[in-house]
């Protein structure tokens, strides 16, 4: 079919005149004129109609059709059916949150934030994420597992913590992803 809209013109053309019936006959004659929608493509629509059995049959006569045993209600019903638009097949979003640590890639869903492997940054996210989301790791706990205890000062783990945060608000747009209180960094939940 063409247009669709013209066939759904036509299907509610066919029930407002049957609206207007105080009884709804055996036979009824029926005129569509459109110049966007000719005589045989209605001619298709009354083939379908009588395939559903929304109608017994039709003909054309005099310029009108003769449609007989039309059902209102079918195809009223059949009318909405198809004057729903589909809503389009949506895939789930993961929204999952995974730090690899053979590569130093923060992921979710399709998007990647990437973290150079041995940094500050990546022992950070690496004891962040050997934990549940939300569960503190304290900052010796973070310089214990990067070796930083006698080589760096120890801003360097707040330091880490302000960048991984402006990564991952630039590549994944979270805001505060890691927090920082009384020396302990987590993950918000």
């Amino acid at each position: 079919m063409k247009n669709k809209y013209e066939k759904l013109s036509f299907i509610k053309a066919l029930i407002y005149q049957l609206d207007h019936l105080n009884r709804i006959p055996a036979k009824i004659y029926f005129n569509y004129t459109s110049s966007n929608f000719d005589i045989k493509e209605q001619k298709e629509v009354l083939v379908e109609l009588k395939k559903r059995k929304l109608i017994s049959s039709y003909r054309w006569s005099d310029d009108d059709f003769i449609i007989t045993k039309p059902s209102r209600r079918g195809l009223f019903e059949y009318w909405q059916r198809l004057n729903v638009e589909p809503v389009p097949e949506q895939k789930p979003v993961d929204t999952k949150i995974v730090f690899n640590e053979a590569t130093g890639d923060i992921t979710m869903g399709g998007k990647v934030c990437p973290i150079t492997i041995n940094t500050n940054h990546y022992f950070l996210c690496k004891a962040l994420f050997a934990v549940p989301f939300g569960t503190p790791v304290t900052e010796i706990d973070i310089m214990e597992a990067a070796d930083l205890a006698r080589r760096e000062p120890k801003r360097s783990i707040r330091d880490a913590k302000t960048a991984v945060n402006k990564k991952i608000k630039a590549k994944l747009g979270i805001d505060e992803f890691i927090c920082w209180k009384k020396q302990r960094a987590w993950i918000k939940k």
